[in-house]
């Protein structure tokens, strides 16, 4: 068959299990290799490509504010067949998320749209052109907006881009990871604790459509079964009868809600791939580690703004933590964008929020002294200069190698898809109305390996994203995966990726991503174990959550707590403030800040058949019920601990909530603190005690004066030592003159109950005679960053690794 009548079969063959964004993270390799039953096995399926503007477009300059994959959809958009439009164009545009109201109705596919002006100008503009359930943040309007119209929105100059807004997820039960970050012995200890009082929400995909889709009689298994491929149909009313969730759950807005609450888009397969509920799972696991606290729900899978303001939406509704396992592939790598901006909103109101930090391991490219110098060749676009990325001898090498999935987690199931992303050091206007965008012109394009072919609709040999216009986003986004329509999986499939330079000076840094949610795939030349921590988990007001399977912590048994080998590595700097200017220096944060378990048992989310070999009867698996993996798994565990220190402190603020989870956890080997598991894995009892201690000035001269607080969760006890010394209270103040220069260190140790945990700050006095010692000015929680992380201007020369993998 050829390229062309393949890439047409993709329509002709219509998927019905097409993998949305919305996908459950991928379980360890043992436990990805139990496919759903039925699942054809590991094959020669053909590869597909996704997005990218054509000539016509960019000549055009309306192809040049819509990003590649609006930009292919509205070419291709006319394939879809009357009657089967949603169906065909999932087919066309997998990770993009398409509604429709009824028979004869308008597709509408979900966007976020820019504007320089008025956003409510904007707003009102797309209303006309027939966008429903628009949320405005910031200069971004979110919403669904009728395919037919995208060309139409980007013709008028109050559009100043316009995106596909590509969300992604980063489960009585979940009681195995209760045990192993030792929440569940806080509860022993402090009987009284339990959350209550404390109301944390979730923000997800869905909450409750497997009772919408139930009571529709869609199927639940098989082809575009609702059920998450295990076929397991418990939904919320069911999970409360049993005590997996409590009663009177506030359900702000639920996935898909749109005009009509509890919709859940209102229709299913096959012409949508129905919500997975991913939220219930995540609400479970906070129910387990907090019995008594509130819980609420709003959707994260509309829009970018939409997420942003669910964050206050659910501050509105009580909630003093938050958690959410959503991103947004277009996310900001170097600057804070909308929904991180809503986090430090939020936080600095006295929210805690924990986010997943992602299941992409060091799935990154990093390049900062990027050099293009090779003019390109067919099959790629004339007119370009080819980033090189390494040498072969004295010849340049223009193209970056992967593979894409994995053979030992069997392949790429029909439908499932991996992102990647490029961005580059220029500011965005997203978020940031009056930045001047992006000065370079780059495009992304990706070629079969070893006279492989990667398909795609316009059946040409190379996918390319086309430039990008001058003063727009700088992020280019290629989807590549295995057709929904496909009758077997993919096997592992190496292809290559070219970066063009086509107008503008040469970006000082460069970073290309693969986000593949744990699928296995791996940069196999010139890779660089990158950070991919991406987006708001990496806000200075979140604490971004990393995961380890729960039977591979000591508390189960093992000999180490090892991190998964997905958990997404940190460490990418902050150039740009929320404004679009340069910072000097960089910033870069400690991310993630710390690891929760994940794979513990839900009702009905997750992956069946998983081996457990923990010997402790509190890790034992129920193998009658799915096991939920990923980072998603993991923050929760956290956002429930954050509710037990709450009922036991209400003073607690946020800052000295992450400050204590930091200092109490157990580090995972290496130099602590570090990109890939931050202070290490959460424990529970410890943080109980731990104080939080801040100076109100960390460098002052001597004769002036600063003040020391500190508090803690649920300490009996603490004393004193260094420059204080004696019995202090468990929460309290004191104003500090030195008399003389130098260092001063203050530490407490507190306890309770068995468990103790202490915390140090240092002050710097400078002025008069010199008292000895030296250093800097740092908190309680940069003393214990101290140990070498060096950083230039990108990234820190040291970054220890741990050791991966399951049990």
């Amino acid at each position: 068959m050829s390229v062309s009548r393949l890439a047409m079969g993709a329509v002709a063959l219509l998927a019905v299990i097409a993998t949305s964004a919305t996908s459950a993270p991928r379980p360890p390799t043992v436990a990805r290799a139990a496919l759903p039953a039925g699942a054809p096995p590991a094959g020669t399926a053909p590869l597909m490509a996704f997005g990218g503007r054509s000539p016509e477009q960019i000549a055009s300059g309306i192809g040049g504010k819509l990003d590649a994959t609006l930009a292919e959809l509205v070419r291709v958009a006319g394939r879809a067949r009357p009657g089967r439009e949603i169906g065909d164009l999932h087919s066309l545009s997998p990770a993009a998320h398409f509604m429709q109201r009824g028979p004869g109705a308008p597709a509408l596919v979900a966007v976020d749209a820019v504007t320089r002006g008025d956003p409510q100008r904007l707003k009102a503009l797309l209303v006309s052109l027939g966008m429903e359930h628009p949320s405005v943040y910031s200069n971004d309007v979110g919403g669904w907006l009728p395919v037919s119209a995208v060309e139409a929105a980007a013709a008028h100059t109050e559009v100043h881009s316009i995106r596909a807004a590509l969300w992604h997820t980063r489960a009585v039960v979940a009681t195995q990871g209760d045990f192993a970050q030792g929440s569940s012995a806080v509860r022993a200890n402090l009987p009284a604790l339990s959350g209550s009082g404390i109301t944390v929400g979730v923000m997800s995909d869905s909450y409750d459509c497997y009772s919408v889709y139930a009571a529709r009689g869609l199927p639940a298994t098989g082809p575009g079964g609702y059920a998450t491929g295990n076929g397991i149909t418990t939904n919320a009313q069911q999970d409360v009868a049993s005590g997996a969730l409590p009663a009177g759950i506030t359900v702000v807005k639920e996935g898909g809600q749109l005009s009509t609450a509890g919709t859940c888009l209102d229709y299913g397969p096959p012409n949508f791939l129905p919500y997975a509920d991913e939220g219930r799972a995540m609400l479970q696991v906070v129910h387990a580690v907090a019995p008594g606290a509130s819980l609420a729900f709003y959707t994260a899978s509309e829009s970018e703004a939409d997420f942003a303001n669910g964050i206050a939406a659910l501050a509105a509704a009580g909630a003093k933590v938050e958690v959410d396992d959503i991103g947004y592939f277009d996310e900001p790598f170097f600057q804070d964008g909308i929904v991180a901006q809503a986090i430090d909103k939020a936080e600095a109101s006295g929210v805690a929020y924990f986010s997943a930090a992602g299941n992409d391991g060091t799935l990154a490219y990093d390049n900062d002294a990027p050099s293009f110098a090779t003019p390109s060749s067919p099959p790629l676009p004339a007119g370009e200069l080819l980033l090189t990325f390494g040498m072969s001898g004295i010849t340049p090498v223009t193209a970056l190698p992967v593979t894409i999935g994995s053979n030992a987690s069997g392949g790429l199931v029909p439908g499932e898809f991996v992102a990647v992303v490029l961005e580059w050091d220029q500011p965005y206007v997203t978020g940031a109305p009056g930045s001047p965008g992006a000065s370079s012109e780059i495009d992304l394009c990706v070629s079969g390996a070893a006279g492989l072919t990667v398909l795609n609709a316009n059946g040409t040999a190379a996918t390319c994203t086309g430039p990008n216009s001058v003063g727009k986003d700088p992020v280019q986004i290629l989807v590549i995966g295995n057709p929904a329509s496909a009758n077997a999986n993919i096997a592992a499939t190496p292809v290559t990726f070219t970066i063009g330079l086509v107008s503008g000076s040469p970006p000082g840094h460069i970073k290309l991503a693969v986000e593949d949610d744990g699928a296995g795939s791996q940069i196999t030349s010139f890779a660089t174990n990158s950070p991919i921590l991406q987006g708001h988990p990496g806000a200075a007001g979140a604490a971004a959550v990393g995961a380890a399977f729960f039977v591979n912590t000591t508390s189960c048994g093992a000999s180490v707590t090892r991190l998964d080998a997905y958990s997404s590595a940190g460490g990418a700097p902050i150039l740009f403030d929320t404004s679009g200017k340069p910072l000097s220096p960089a910033i870069v944060r400690q991310k993630p800040d710390f690891v929760g378990p994940d794979g513990v048992n839900t009702t009905f989310f997750g992956f069946i058949g998983i081996t457990d070999n923990s010997m402790v009867p509190q890790c034992a698996n129920n193998a009658t019920l799915p096991n939920y993996f990923g980072t998603s798994a993991a923050a929760p565990h956290a956002a429930g601990l954050a509710a037990l220190m709450l009922q036991a402190n209400s003073a607690l603020t946020p800052a000295p909530i992450y400050q204590i989870l930091r200092a109490s956890a157990a580090p995972m080997g290496g130099q602590t603190p570090n990109f890939d598991s931050g202070y290490g894995f959460i424990q529970a009892t410890a943080a109980m005690a731990t104080p939080a201690l801040t100076l109100g000035a960390s460098a002052i001269a001597v004769g002036n004066s600063t003040t020391l607080t500190w508090i803690t969760a649920d300490a009996a006890s603490c004393t004193a030592s260094g420059s204080w010394s004696g019995t202090q209270t468990t929460s309290g103040s004191m104003t500090l003159t030195p008399s003389s220069a130098g260092s001063e260190t203050y530490t407490l140790a507190c306890s309770n109950t068995g468990v103790s945990g202490s915390s140090s700050v240092m002050l710097q006095v400078t002025g008069g005679p010199s008292s000895g010692g030296g250093g800097g000015a740092l908190d309680g929680v940069a003393l214990l960053a101290l140990g070498g992380l060096a950083c230039r201007r990108w990234r820190c020369a040291t970054r220890s690794r741990q050791p991966t993998g399951a049990a």
